[in-house]
């Protein structure tokens, strides 16, 4: 194991240093020559010679096209595997001469609101579900890097971009717009909906190199806090939900670690948050944060009925843009409630689409054209997003009651009147819905 000395904490790296990676690649790529189509006759041959007299060589010779095509998918994946590791064996290997060949400093930003850290992270212990199932929760962090604060922790059963967005927009109505905003290249955060919504809130996004953990020190440190206090403290709590997991999570954060003196800048996050000068700028509103997140893709309208398909679903374009061939439409994948027909240059939002209604069409009645009536883009808010409930006293979770210091904490975090500081992320209200 690594290490890269950040001020007074030592955050440790994963080893990168694996030579065998490429050779097990070379030898993926070998196996899966042998299931090559180049000499498929071959391989069918010799399957029916191998199983002549016995039910395998009757099949092979009554089912070429099928094993054929089996045969041929065996190659294309042995061979994705193969070029996957060699890759990846690659990019660890440049990774670890990079930090042999450069040197590695702290650095930190010099107003409060110029870069802040986003990460998950999975969590050791495990949540009890309604489905009555035990499953790892994974965290979502954000660290404004100046001040060391917390905007942002909560837990989730999955790192999508969905829950990226989820978090984030939250950080942002507690502390502000950031100026850039860090984060690795993980799969949510590299989406088309999280990378256009940063661009339309104007944050920069800055992606560390991969295998460099260390470029994103002050957030891997994070977590070593986060385990060595606030797991601890739950690690023989029975019964942990997601819920109660969300709750004492928001009162460590703002009661304990905001408050508690940091090492690295000699006072508390929240201290430094508030005194230091900021280049926040005020949160936009919660339906301008949700039509952020979402990406803008380009659709050709079907002319027989003035449809396009997003994602196996057909929405309707209104009468008064027939006349498009190609249309502009804002979304994101997984809420197909929100879908809007956007002007491509200007980025305005034209009209909201809605799904195709086939029972509504099929009264036969057809309008000649008239000119249509204005189209609000008003919406009530989605059912269940105004807020948790209050947080309760610490209660006794099971037979266990809470450790004294986490009871306290939650005391003094419900004695402020004030719900805990997070939304939960609702399910879905049908199975149609994507999650």
């Amino acid at each position: 194991m690594g290490a890269v000395r950040l001020g007074s904490t030592t955050c440790a790296l994963p080893d990168s240093r694996t030579p065998s990676g490429e050779l097990r690649g070379r030898w993926w790529l070998i196996a899966s020559f042998v299931f090559c189509p180049c000499h498929l006759p071959l391989t069918l041959g010799l399957m029916a010679l191998i199983g002549g007299g016995s039910a395998l060589g009757a099949f092979a010779r009554g089912n070429g096209m099928a094993i054929g095509v089996a045969v041929t998918a065996l190659w294309l994946a042995g061979t994705a595997r193969g070029f996957w590791l060699i890759r990846q064996a690659n990019q660890v290997a440049a990774a670890a001469q990079r930090r042999e060949n450069r040197e590695v400093r702290s650095y930190e930003a010099e107003y409060v609101g110029s870069l802040w850290h986003g990460d998950f992270h999975h969590g050791r212990l495990k949540v009890l579900t309604p489905g009555g199932r035990w499953e790892p929760p994974i965290v979502l962090g954000i660290l404004d890097d100046h001040s060391r604060l917390g905007c942002h922790l909560q837990w989730y059963l999955s790192e999508t971009t969905e829950d990226l967005a989820h978090g984030s927009s939250q950080a942002i109505q507690k502390r502000g717009l950031p100026r850039a905003f860090m984060t690795d290249g993980g799969g949510a955060m590299i989406a088309e909906e999280f990378i256009e919504g940063l661009q339309r809130l104007g944050i920069v996004h800055e992606k560390t190199l991969p295998y460099s953990p260390y470029q994103n020190g002050k957030q891997e440190c994070f977590w070593a806090t986060l385990e060595g206090r606030l797991m601890e403290m739950l690690d023989g709590v029975p019964e942990l939900t997601l819920e109660f997991l969300n709750e004492v999570t928001q009162a460590w954060l703002e009661i304990e670690y905001n408050r508690r003196p940091h090492r690295e800048i000699g006072c508390s996050p929240v201290e430094r948050f508030a005194q230091a000068r900021d280049v926040l700028r005020p949160s936009p509103s919660s339906d301008a944060l949700r039509d952020a997140f979402r990406m803008e893709v380009s659709r050709t309208q079907r002319q027989s009925d003035g449809t396009i398909s997003l994602d196996g679903v057909r929405f309707e374009i209104p009468r008064r843009y027939r006349h498009f061939r190609k249309v502009s439409v804002r979304y994101a994948r997984w809420d197909l409630r929100r879908v809007d027909l956007v002007d491509p240059r200007s980025g305005t939002l034209l009209s909201p689409l809605y799904p195709l209604d086939r029972q509504a069409n099929a009264d036969g009645q057809r309008l000649l054209f008239p000119r249509d009536a204005p189209v609000t883009t008003d919406e009530k808010p989605p059912a269940g997003q105004d807020g948790p409930e209050p947080p309760k006293s610490a209660p006794a979770r099971g037979e266990k009651e809470l450790p004294p210091l986490l009871k306290r904490i939650l005391d003094e975090y419900s004695a402020q009147g004030l719900p805990p500081a997070y939304l939960p992320k609702n399910p879905p209200s049908n199975q149609g819905e994507t999650p």
